[in-house]
């Protein structure tokens, strides 16, 4: 329906464990990236999207249920024995669809937490432009995976202006195209 353009899809490894990690302003961005890759990504999903046949289908094609503000243990065991599994699991770092006008929200440290934990690669991310029917400027840009060696802090500042570099350039490659 909306026809995104996508780069980097080299960038995807075909296998060992990695987070695919990037930024969220659509309740679609999970299925663009799902679109690109042939492996099998678990989002990290917020809890109300399961109720009624929603949540069937969303459990069916392994969604992982997480409850906002407060503790998830079970949701973070299932991430990373999926992981630990040479599985796929997809995080949101902001913990929620930015619907500000900054380009990114605080980060949360699930992702190189959880990394650091399995030793799973991160897969940076960014997703702009319009969700509008046969949309123009809808891109995905993929970046090169990343090793969360650092301390968490350290880690997440990496993994934030990675993220701001990918929307910078699907950013630069529109006006490129449309000649602003």
């Amino acid at each position: 329906l909306y026809k995104p353009t996508a780069y980097g899809l080299e960038n995807i490894p075909e296998e060992g464990p990695i987070i695919f990690v990037g930024n969220h302003r659509h309740a679609f961005d999970p299925i663009v990236v799902m679109t690109y890759t042939n492996r099998i990504v678990h989002y990290m999903a917020k809890e109300s999207i399961f109720k009624g046949i929603h949540g069937k289908i969303f459990e069916s094609i392994g969604l992982i249920k997480v409850h906002r503000n407060k503790s998830n243990p079970m949701a973070v065991m299932e991430a990373e024995e999926i992981l630990q599994q040479g599985g796929t699991v997809g995080i949101f770092p902001e913990g929620t669809r930015n619907k500000t006008n900054k380009q990114l929200l605080p980060f949360k440290y699930g992702a190189v937490s959880m990394a650091k934990k399995t030793n799973s690669k991160i897969v940076p991310f960014a997703i702009t432009g319009d969700y509008k029917f046969r949309s123009k400027n809808l891109t995905i840009r993929i970046g090169k995976p990343i090793d969360p060696e650092e301390d968490l802090e350290s880690a997440n500042k990496k993994l934030r202006k990675e993220m701001i570099k990918l929307i910078k350039e699907n950013e630069m490659g529109l006006m490129i195209v449309t000649g602003y």
